[in-house]
C-alpha cells in the first residue's frame, strides 16, 4: 500500500510540473493555439498555485541556486532568440534587480 501511495504521489508531481511548463501568470485558463500546432495551455495565477504546491509537497526536492541560475540563462538564451515572454520575465528581473539596488 505504502508504494502505491508513493506512485500516486509521485504521479501528481510529475502531473502537476507538466501543467507548470504549459501554463504561466494568473486569471482564467485558456488553450492557445490552432489544431496541434503550437497549443499551449495558458492561465493566470496556475503557475503560483502549482508552484506553492510543490514546495510543500515532500516528494520535490530543494531547488539549488545552480539550477535557478540554468534556467534563468535558458530563459535568457531564449529572450535573445527573440521569445517575448521569455525578454519579458529578463527585462521583469532586471526591473527588480535594479530597485532592490536602489533601496
Amino acid at each position: 500500500m505504502i508504494r502505491i501511495t508513493s506512485i500516486c504521489r509521485t504521479l501528481a508531481v510529475l502531473g502537476a510540473f507538466a501543467v507548470a511548463l504549459c501554463g504561466c501568470g494568473g486569471g482564467p485558463a485558456s488553450i492557445n493555439g490552432i489544431g496541434n500546432s503550437g497549443n499551449r495551455l495558458l492561465g493566470e495565477g496556475i503557475s503560483r498555485e502549482l508552484a506553492d504546491a510543490l514546495a510543500e509537497s515532500d516528494a520535490v526536492p530543494a531547488v539549488s541556486d545552480d539550477t535557478l541560475a540554468a534556467i534563468f540563462g535558458a530563459i535568457v538564451t531564449r529572450a535573445q532568440s527573440g521569445d517575448p515572454e521569455a525578454a519579458l520575465i529578463v527585462l521583469r528581473v532586471a526591473e527588480e534587480q535594479r530597485e532592490e539596488g536602489e533601496g
